[in-house]
C-alpha cells in the first residue's frame, strides 16, 4: 500500500488516494488484528499437539516409538554428525511434554510470547534432526515469530490478565 500511496502522492490523483485508502480500510476490516493472531495461535499449536498425542500410551507413559524414535532415528545433523540426542528417553518425555503443554498454553493465550519463543526454538532443533522438512519447519518459524511479534491478542488470557479492565473489576 506504501508504494500506491507514494505514486499517488507524486502524481497528485486526491481523488483515486481516497479511493484506495477506503479499499485498504475495507480489506482490513475483513482480517482484524485479533483475527490474526487468533488464527496464528490455532495453526502454529495443531502440528505440536498431534505429534505431542502420538508419543503418548496414558498419563505419563510414554509409547514406545517415540523413546524408539529418539534412541535410534533421529539425529541432529550437524557438521561433523549426524549426533544422537543426549539421553534419548529423557528427551523423548521432555519432548513429547512440551508438544503437549506448550499448543495449550498457546490456544488459551497464556504466555504466549514465551511459549511462541519455545515452540520457534523446537523448530530449529527439529530442522537441524530432519533438515529436508524446511518448507514446513520454516512455515512454523513464521508463525512463531509472527506471534511473538504480535502477541496474543484480544482473545487470549494474556489480555485479560493485563488489561486495566480486568485488574480494576
Amino acid at each position: 500500500m506504501t508504494s500506491l500511496r507514494t505514486f499517488l502522492d507524486r502524481h497528485g490523483n486526491w481523488k483515486a488516494r481516497g479511493c484506495a485508502a477506503k479499499i485498504d480500510r475495507m480489506i482490513a476490516a475483513i482480517a482484524p488484528a485479533w483475527l490474526a493472531q487468533l488464527t496464528l495461535r490455532l495453526a502454529l499449536a495443531v502440528p505440536f499437539w498431534r505429534s505431542g498425542l502420538g508419543k503418548w500410551d496414558g498419563i505419563l507413559e510414554l509409547n514406545d516409538v517415540a523413546v524408539l524414535l529418539f534412541t535410534s532415528e533421529f539425529q541432529l545433523q550437524l557438521p561433523g554428525g549426524p549426533y544422537p540426542f543426549p539421553a534419548p528417553a529423557v528427551t523423548a518425555f521432555v519432548v513429547a511434554s512440551a508438544e503437549v503443554l506448550l499448543p495449550m498454553f498457546l490456544v488459551l493465550g497464556l504466555a504466549t510470547r514465551l511459549v511462541a519463543l519455545g515452540l520457534l526454538a523446537m523448530t530449529i532443533v527439529i530442522q537441524f534432526t530432519v533438515p529436508d522438512g524446511w518448507p514446513i519447519h520454516l512455515t512454523w518459524a513464521a508463525m512463531a515469530l509472527g506471534v511473538i511479534a504480535g502477541g496474543a491478542g484480544r482473545l487470549s488470557l494474556d489480555h485479560w490478565l493485563v488489561s486495566p479492565a480486568a485488574s480494576a473489576g
